[in-house]
């Protein structure tokens, strides 16, 4: 989980230097260095912060760190994005490139044809190069019919017939943008909710077939690398694109209990289970099988995605594992808590459903999710209803939670986990902040409350001098959030500033 966030034009240059002085830092026995390298680097997962600093630790494990620190996989996937400067600085701005693609939202094929005419350099024309670099970066003309990322003008009606003039006078078909998520205009349409909405997604899939774009049925990696080896048709349906994966499967790419799922087909589903009630074809996921509960699961997140209550109602009377995540972020009990659906997260809770599921992207659970839409009748629900754990409920100011798990797991008290953006923090490091960011802002609580938390947590053990993954201690966060009187707590337990230790 990042717990650092890049500048707008990383310099790889700035970044090696990172990682050399936590390399050096590691040789001195710094803990803060010590905390950080414990909290992102998978080998030292299960060391404390002196263990971890015990232990040889080399150039390559420092800039392993400093990668997942900014949140990504490995030090190449960073470095990928540092180089995307290098790449996007091939590319100069074409003056008439704006006018190009205005003439093109609106749909005024004759205006685009007068330009490319005149300049018909612009079909190889990039833009979008300045940061920060994402998955548009570097796009050309061709790779905005596929209205991805969505635009305010809907699709105009002749869309097929500008891409086609466009591949006509020269764009290349297989170009990729130039982010560190790059994806042609394939991919681009096969994930576009406004093409399926215009029911234009099958038209540009084959004309882009026609001329020569990748296209594999079996999986994504040819036209969306950076999805990995999935099935093809969970690329559209977690992107809200029904009718590519129609034309998909009209191609010939092969439908799963979860596509069938995702586009409410009741015959497909139904089929999909023999008279006992069983599964007959178990699905794949990155090449490997899956169980049949987390088949089941995974179906139901796809039908609930693209509302499809029917047959999210068919599958929850099966057996299936309620906490699978892999549509984009977060499990079923995550979607249904964001989105205020209190019924389905009583049926959801009353099947077992894992109240405390951190699996996903922003490592928090439904409670937050809840809370950060806005969702206060279904929080209030849950706090009266379920078991939050210790993290969460300091994080919520659920004082009589925070005692009930002192009392059914005292150990808690000082239990480390990746929680919202901090990794292996304890629940006094989060007492100790006197506000809470929301969806709609930051929410401040009243800091006598605050004071009374961290005071019952010093009371029940809470070891002040833990340092979270941040490289932070509590009483840190305490004079972060300018609270005197907590500082004060912490202070009088032997707390001090991750400096000092």
């Amino acid at each position: 989980m990042p717990t650092r966030s890049l500048p707008k034009r990383p310099n790889l240059a700035q970044l090696k230097r990172q990682a050399n002085e936590l390399h050096r830092l590691h040789e001195k026995g710094d803990t803060s260095a010590g905390a950080r390298i414990v909290a992102h680097h998978p080998r030292y997962k299960r060391l404390d912060a002196k263990a971890a600093l015990a232990t040889p630790f080399t150039l390559a494990d420092a800039q392993l760190t400093i990668a997942r620190e900014y949140g990504f996989t490995s030090w190449g996937d960073l470095k990928h994005l540092a180089d995307a400067r290098d790449r996007v600085a091939k590319f100069k701005p074409h003056p008439k490139y704006d006018e190009a693609v205005a003439a093109l939202v609106a749909g005024d094929i004759d205006r685009l044809r007068a330009l490319l005419t005149r300049f018909p350099e612009l079909v190889h024309a990039r833009a979008y190069l300045e940061p920060p670099y994402n998955y548009f970066t570097g796009a050309t003309l061709l790779h905005h019919v596929a209205w991805n990322p969505s635009r305010h003008e809907p699709v105009p009606p002749n869309i097929v017939d500008i891409a086609r003039l466009l591949l006509d006078r020269g764009s290349d078909a297989t170009a990729v943008t130039l982010g560190i998520n790059t994806g042609n205009t394939m991919g681009l349409v096969v994930t576009s909710r406004m093409a399926s909405e215009a029911n234009v997604s099958g038209p540009l899939i084959e004309l882009l077939r026609d001329r020569g774009s990748p296209l594999d049925l079996g999986t994504s990696e040819s036209i969306l690398p950076d999805w990995g080896r999935q099935n093809l048709l969970y690329s559209p349906l977690a992107n809200h694109a029904p009718r590519a994966a129609e034309k998909l499967i009209e191609l010939g790419a092969k439908p799963d209990v979860c596509v069938a799922a995702a586009l409410g087909r009741m015959d497909l589903l139904e089929g999909f289970f023999g008279p006992d009630g069983r599964l007959r074809e178990l699905p794949r996921r990155g090449g490997e099988l899956l169980s049949e509960r987390d088949a089941i699961g995974l179906a139901a997140l796809f039908a609930y995605v693209n509302k499809r209550r029917d047959a999210l109602d068919f599958l929850l009377e099966k057996d299936g594992n309620w906490n699978m995540t892999g549509v984009n972020n977060g499990a079923l009990l995550h979607r249904a808590a964001f989105d205020g659906d209190l019924d389905l997260v009583k049926r959801l809770v009353a099947k077992g459903a894992d109240i405390s599921n951190r699996d996903n992207p922003f490592n928090s659970t439904p409670v937050s999710w809840a809370s950060h839409n806005g969702k206060w009748e279904l929080v209030d629900w849950m706090r009266a209803s379920c078991r939050i754990d210790i993290h969460e409920a300091v994080c919520h100011n659920m004082y009589e939670q925070v005692e009930a798990r002192l009392r059914d797991a005292s150990a808690s008290v000082n239990r480390q986990l990746d929680h919202w953006n901090v990794p292996q923090a304890t629940p006094l490091y989060w007492a100790s902040w006197t506000m809470m960011e929301t969806g709609a802002g930051i929410h401040h609580w009243d800091v006598s409350e605050r004071e009374r938390l961290v005071r019952l947590l010093l009371d029940h053990g809470a070891d002040p001098n833990i340092v979270a993954g941040d490289g932070l201690t509590a009483l840190d966060i305490a004079h972060m959030s300018e609270a005197p009187g907590i500082a004060a707590l912490i202070e009088a337990r032997g707390g001090k500033r991750s400096s000092e230790l």
